[in-house]
């Protein structure tokens, strides 16, 4: 089969949450059944390699960056290439009677990583407590990583306020470094070359903080270097805080990371859990059957990650191997629009013992919901990639001995959920233009998931009127990529806040950093272009 790989990248620490959640979903629903494959081509996204102990291993084909005190308990180079080579004790240079050693407690592992280390053949799902036991992206990791993959910024640390990594050029300065600029380099072209036929890359990246400036950087790098389709996520935590002057110091970072992603990416879709993102994250984006914290990373990471790992499945799917990172960016970058909004549906909203055809006719309003800061994605005028998995084929429609009121509908001559929603869609919004992806198969929920289902969730995704107290294994989602109008909003209301900021003189940090004043007013230049490339007139 044809392999057509992608190297994803992930710079910060909330993207690396986003991360962690997104390859925990894909190692959940590998499939090691024979007799049931899976649809999901796992090869585009991880490679296969070998262990010093000559062991076969299938790791994710990924770079991760981060500060100093965010691993945890885990090694930088992983522990599953290490293990092997770290046999008896070292030879000592000096004699021992003139040695002071001092050791460092090591990390404790949270319950929920110490399990993954119990051989233990009990598959039920012990009573972990991770909200409260998951503080760092790595105490929830279950795949193991290449020891390439893990790179760790020495010069700063994790959550220190007195050399905090808070702006957009601390990133900038990073990359033009010659120590980590020829390393990381290094480590993206061993990944490229392991490749037969590489598409493009992945990149999440943290946009309100000094990361914003390291993925930017990196992403022109991957531009420059290699040519290939570029798709980003320039991500916004959603914790709210107190109001502050650093609230505007996060604007800039933002307005900045969004700038030269959209000169550098191929197609670029800010994420945030958050309905406003700036200058705070604002309320939680509703969905009818979660009940989520939005100040916990762990749980609103879970949610983009969800709508990332379904609106890849149209190049990842084994069906259809020819379909690339490329044509999805084509389709919505039209006439420069680099920019576009994700929509994330969760669950799909099947009800129980009802068939698909009745519940698309039944539905009113939105069918999806929002996860683009300050953006609402409308239902028509746009150019859209969506995906939908979990609809058995049996659930489309009753048979035709049983068919009574279905009978009527046009929808019933469908023979399949690809045609059935490719109507759906054609007659709710006909002056859009829509790829559809479908799979059968639902996504798995398995711990580290977090439990954030409504208890009128059924344990196959379906929504019922009442309590039904079922653990949560599989739902239905929808997720996509629009672009259209809705993203002009976005763009104005960034740039209102942005131009807040009179001058970036009163921010000495990004003037010591390499700011200039022209190169800030160029940047509400680009954010009020954007804004006027999306509005109608331009269509």
């Amino acid at each position: 089969m044809t392999v057509r790989e992608i190297l994803t990248l992930q710079f910060g620490h909330y993207s690396n949450f986003i991360g962690t959640h997104w390859w925990n979903i894909q190692e959940c629903n590998f499939s090691y059944d024979p007799d049931n494959p899976t649809e999901i081509n796992h090869d585009v996204l991880y490679r296969e390699g070998e262990s010093p102990k000559r062991e076969v291993t299938y790791t994710p084909r990924l770079l991760t960056v981060d500060l100093n005190g965010t691993l945890g308990y885990l090694n930088e180079r992983g522990d599953l290439y290490d293990s092997a080579q770290q046999t008896g004790e070292p030879f000592p240079l000096w004699e021992s009677e003139n040695i002071d050693v001092t050791k460092e407690s090591a990390p404790v592992k949270p319950p929920f990583i110490q399990s993954l280390d119990q051989s233990s053949k009990n598959t039920e799902p012990s009573p972990f407590n991770l909200e409260q036991d998951v503080n760092v992206w790595t105490d929830f990791l279950v795949p193991r990583f290449h020891p390439r993959t893990i790179n760790i910024i020495k010069g700063y640390k994790h959550e220190c306020s007195v050399q905090p990594f808070d702006i957009f050029n601390y990133g900038q300065n990073i990359w033009k470094t010659t120590q980590f600029n020829e390393d990381f380099s290094d480590r993206i072209r061993a990944y490229v070359e392991e490749c037969d036929l590489m598409q493009g890359f992945h990149v999440i990246m943290d946009s309100t903080n000094g990361f914003g400036g390291l993925g930017t950087s990196c992403i022109e790098h991957l531009r420059d270097e290699y040519g290939k389709s570029i798709l980003a996520f320039p991500v916004i935590d959603s914790r709210n805080a107190e109001p502050s002057a650093s609230d505007l110091v996060k604007v800039i970072n933002i307005a900045l990371s969004w700038q030269h992603t959209g000169e550098y990416a191929s197609l670029f879709s800010p994420l945030c859990a958050g309905d406003k993102g700036w200058l705070q994250a604002g309320n939680p984006r509703h969905f009818n059957n979660l009940n989520y914290d939005l100040n916990l990373k762990y749980h609103s990471s879970a949610l983009l990650a969800t709508a990332l790992d379904t609106l890849t499945l149209r190049y990842r799917q084994k069906e259809y191997p020819l379909s690339s990172l490329s044509d999805l960016c084509a389709d919505l970058n039209k006439m420069g629009r680099k920019a576009a909004a994700t929509s994330l549906t969760l669950p799909f909203p099947m009800t129980a013992k009802r068939d698909f055809i009745d519940v698309l006719d039944d539905f009113e309003g939105s069918m999806w919901t929002s996860i683009t800061p300050s953006c609402e994605i409308s239902t028509d005028r746009h150019m859209r990639s969506l995906a939908l998995r979990g609809i058995p084929e049996e659930r489309l429609k009753r048979p035709l001995h049983d068919a009574r009121r279905q009978m009527a509908k046009p929808a019933y001559r469908c023979s399949t959920v690809h045609e059935m929603m490719s109507l759906y869609l054609a007659y709710t919004s006909h002056a859009s233009a829509t790829h559809l992806t479908t799979i059968k198969a639902g996504l798995k929920i398995k711990v580290p998931y977090p439990a954030i289902f409504n208890n009128n969730v059924h344990g196959n995704g379906d929504i019922a009127a009442w309590p039904v107290g079922e653990t949560v294994k599989s739902v239905p989602v929808m997720a996509g990529l629009h672009s259209g109008d809705c993203i002009s909003g976005m763009f104005e209301s960034l740039h209102t806040q942005a131009s807040r900021v009179k001058t970036i003189k009163r921010f000495h940090a990004f003037q010591d950093s390499g700011l200039e004043e022209d190169e800030f007013k160029q940047c509400l230049h680009h954010l009020l272009d954007s804004k006027e490339a999306y509005e109608d007139h331009y269509i």
